[in-house]
């Protein structure tokens, strides 16, 4: 038997093992992200409604702060203690092993408490940081969870 008649049979192995690593990376990497993807797909309609009353909070502790008309700070006031009392503590930080939505909503809601809801005088500026802690809270919530599937690993 010459050389190359023994080297073609290690060749042909080898081409073959190649072949199916890769194939095997792939499949695998196929259901990891079929998985993570579903697994979204499956929390799409919480994510939605997360992201519209973070939005509805960041909207109302905004105006709270910031408006010079007295009936839309009264309206904002009851918007921001029914957010805060009901649908926000449905989805606010329900993954997260930090509470930056929840805290930011309780200081928010601690400041406003010091402000007399019969005649405010507006605007509220010792409310401005509060309203941004609360917006910033949510906007690092609702960022977070972008970072899902196998491209989530390497933004980490």
């Amino acid at each position: 038997m010459s050389d190359d008649e023994r080297a073609e049979p290690k060749t042909g192995w080898i081409k073959f093992g190649a072949t199916t690593v890769i194939a095997v990376g792939a499949l695998i990497t196929g259901f990891l992200q079929f998985g993570t993807t579903s697994s979204f797909s499956v929390r799409q309609p919480f994510l939605n409604m997360q992201s519209e009353l973070c939005r509805s909070a960041a909207e109302s502790v905004a105006r709270l702060a910031s408006t010079l008309d007295p009936v839309t700070w009264k309206k904002s006031r009851e918007e921001f203690w029914m957010l805060y009392w009901g649908p926000l503590a449905i989805v606010e930080d329900v993954e997260a092993k930090t509470h930056d939505v929840e805290a930011a909503m309780v200081h928010f809601g601690t400041e406003l408490t010091k402000t007399d809801p019969t005649s405010p005088t507006l605007p509220i500026s010792s409310l401005e940081q509060p309203a941004l802690r609360v917006s910033h809270a949510c906007r690092d919530l609702l960022s977070s969870k972008w970072n899902v599937g196998i491209l989530g690993w390497f933004r980490q």
